[in-house]
């Protein structure tokens, strides 16, 4: 079976530092902590509200994971905090921040290889149904999914653009009109990874929501990810 390689890359860079990053694959753990003397840490930081070992990022039969190892000051995955000590999946355009953001890492694709195309066939293709009265998506002839309104019409607005780029304002406009525009109730970036966080849970396994530094978020089919894989 063949797994990807992942990079790991540090973009808290200060003027004139070289981009530093480090790979992870399978049976090549990550950890993360603060550098010292007698640090064992595979990226060393050099921060002292790092803490020792601060996190572990590795990979389990081809799929990546992070871990928080109990830090002080806390790790989180697309603004969301990790509870310490609880595995958490993470993906190609995931952002991970250490210190409350005072840290910030990307996860990437190494693509130091040419992958060959493969056609998907229809047979392998989501048939998707969108119910806006009942408010359900059924994929695949699986059971409904039933979503609230914030959730459902996240994920139709994402998936009647699957594999293009959603700004974070139109996301914004799309599932909070009420609050759109007005400087009193304006709808943090929490918010917002919290709701993705909610869709990625309800359509695991069948499409996944990526996202892009600074401009937005995508969806893509789990299938044309496993592409190399058929």
């Amino acid at each position: 079976m063949f797994y990807k390689t992942y990079k790991v890359v540090l973009r808290t860079l200060h003027k004139g530092q070289i981009e530093e990053f480090s790979y992870v694959y399978e049976g090549k753990s990550l950890l993360i902590g603060r550098a010292s003397q007698y640090s064992q840490a595979d990226f060393k930081l050099y921060n002292d509200f790092v803490s020792r070992e601060h996190c572990r990022i590795y990979m389990l039969e081809g799929k990546l994971f992070i871990e928080d190892l109990a830090s002080k000051h806390g790790t989180s995955v697309n603004q969301m905090p990790l509870v310490p000590g609880h595995p958490c999946p993470i993906e190609p355009g995931d952002v991970i921040t250490l210190i409350n953001g005072l840290i910030e890492f990307m996860i990437s694709i190494d693509n130091d290889l040419t992958m060959d195309l493969t056609p998907v066939s229809q047979e392998l293709q989501h048939t998707v149904i969108i119910n806006e009265h009942l408010q359900t998506v059924t994929i695949n002839e699986e059971p409904p999914i039933k979503m609230p309104t914030k959730e459902f019409n996240c994920f139709k607005l994402l998936y009647e653009n699957l594999d293009h780029l959603i700004a974070k304002e139109r996301i914004v406009q799309h599932v909070w009109p009420e609050r759109s525009g007005d400087s009193e109730q304006i709808v943090t970036a929490e918010e917002i990874a919290s709701l993705l966080y909610r869709v990625r849970k309800r359509i695991n396994g069948h499409f996944a929501i990526k996202a892009v530094i600074q401009k937005g978020y995508y969806m893509e089919s789990i299938l044309s990810i496993n592409l190399s894989d058929l």
